[in-house]
């Protein structure tokens, strides 16, 4: 596995693990004095953006597989 695949498995692990601790303390808040409801919906928003951020790595991922002389595919 090439490098730049490795450093974005672990950007994106590390945005999972935000995404649910984020997703866990607003469920948290919510249910404590608020609407389970709203807590529902935060977690939801905060699911799909850890979806959307996966995507987005896997696909450059891609574009850097197949031509790695982009610019987004340097050394970060």
């Amino acid at each position: 596995m090439s490098s730049h695949r490795l450093a974005a498995a672990s950007r994106t692990s590390l945005r999972a693990g935000l995404a649910l601790l984020v997703g866990l303390f607003v469920a948290g808040c919510g249910s404590a004095g608020g609407s389970l409801e709203s807590a529902y919906r935060a977690n939801l928003a905060s699911e799909t953006a850890l979806n959307a951020q996966i995507m987005s790595d896997r696909a450059r991922a891609q574009r850097c597989d197949r031509d790695p002389a982009r610019r987004e595919c340097g050394r970060r």
